[in-house]
């Protein structure tokens, strides 16, 4: 079991919790404490009128395979893949060496893209850059039928089946695989993720249709097992063509894979479409009157979504958020981390920061009933308890 450590308004500077029970009483008490004013803060965020999950590339390093492996790519491996290419070899003389010996793979890409955008005719860059680009969608295409999605499927669980009288949940995530789709399809969830139902071209005005269960003599109801996915900076699945995307339900390769590389270039191409469509509905989800977010595995390294969550902390009073990740305390961590941690130190009770991992986050969250469930459980005690 990952360790925890919290930060938040309730707690007295930074409160670690033992992944046993503490054999003084003392620390026993004040562990159970902590526990509890969190699990009090999770209910809260997870019953806001508007969820927004923001999901990172933690949330899929520790998925498993059917030999206990954890096949998804993390930046070093991918550097590591990609710094041994013939192509890399050949165009290594033209590149900033700075980069490469910090061996940043979003930089190098970044800079092979830039000398090519001057150098079109220059086919050893073009090369390079192309297969880089593949090897990242072939690293990031390792979801199958093997694939342990438990974490992700308890997750939904938790955070995606709410009322009907509240928004759906929004998971925004920045990764390429298809970890929440195949846990949405396992776990019975219906994901509306901009190619309606079933569809095969992306439109975004399908984010505003919905799921309803029709019965015999019985009015429309909403399906509550139904979430928002939105993924910010494409999908393994889609294919460009022309001025669409589309998604693919073969399992094969794109001709023209729609994502948004690891390179400078982000910025610029998350107001593209569709990710145009994802970015303006992120924002606009933050500045609700009732949200809660949770960011989870997520370092705030990409300054599109950085920038967004920073403004809403800044000026939305009626958002509160929960931040995660095993590094959120490490040398290394991003200024923001430090600014949320200042916030909460300076009494702002809104944030907490999470020091663990995904898996565990998991574990803490709360199971959290839904408003339809407490308010017939609340009509039966009403009625003297005649009918359960």
């Amino acid at each position: 079991m990952s360790k925890l450590a919290l930060l938040g308004g309730y707690t007295k500077g930074w409160q670690e919790i033992e992944n046993d029970t503490p054999a003084d009483e003392n620390e026993r008490s004040i562990q159970e404490a902590v526990l509890s004013a969190l699990s009090g803060e999770l209910t809260a965020i997870c019953n806001s009128e508007t969820l927004v999950v923001l999901a990172g590339s933690g949330t899929s390093l520790g998925i498993k395979d059917s030999s206990g492996k954890c096949p998804a790519p993390s930046m070093g491996g991918l550097w590591e893949e990609v710094k041994n290419l013939p192509s890399f070899n050949k165009v290594r003389g033209q590149l900033s060496s700075t980069p490469i010996s910090n061996q940043n793979l979003e930089h190098v890409l970044s800079d092979a893209q830039s000398r090519h955008s001057l150098e079109p005719s220059n086919s050893d860059l073009e090369a390079f850059i192309s297969e880089a680009e593949s090897i990242v969608w072939n690293k990031c295409n390792f979801i199958n039928e093997t694939s342990d999605l438990v974490t992700h499927e308890l997750f939904l669980r938790k955070v995606a089946r709410r009322s009907t009288r509240l928004q759906r949940t929004q998971i925004y995530t920045t990764n390429y695989d298809l970890a929440f789709e195949t846990a949405a399809q396992r776990s019975r969830f219906n994901a509306i993720d901009g190619f309606g139902y079933g569809g095969q071209t992306f439109n975004g005005a399908s984010f505003d249709l919905d799921y309803v269960r029709r019965r015999p003599h019985e009015p429309l109801t909403l399906e509550p097992n139904v979430f928002h996915l939105l993924k910010l900076h494409g999908s393994v699945d889609w294919n460009s063509v022309g001025t669409e995307i589309h998604k693919l339900y073969d399992s094969s390769k794109p001709a023209n894979p729609a994502l948004i590389y690891p390179s400078a270039t982000k910025y610029q191409l998350s107001y593209q479409q569709p990710y145009l469509e994802f970015m303006s509905r992120f924002q606009i989800a933050l500045r609700q009157p009732d949200v809660g977010l949770i960011v989870v595995g997520f370092g705030f390294n990409d300054d599109h979504l950085t920038a967004p969550i920073e403004a809403a902390l800044r000026s939305n009073i009626g958002l509160r958020a929960v931040f995660v990740s095993p590094g959120i305390r490490g040398t290394k961590r991003s200024t923001t981390f430090s600014w949320i941690q200042q916030l909460i130190e300076r009494g702002d009770r809104r944030l907490t920061l999470l020091e663990t991992t995904f898996d565990r986050l998991v574990e803490v969250l709360p199971d959290v009933p839904s408003r339809e469930e407490r308010d017939a459980y609340a009509e039966r005690l009403a009625d003297g308890g005649a009918k359960f």
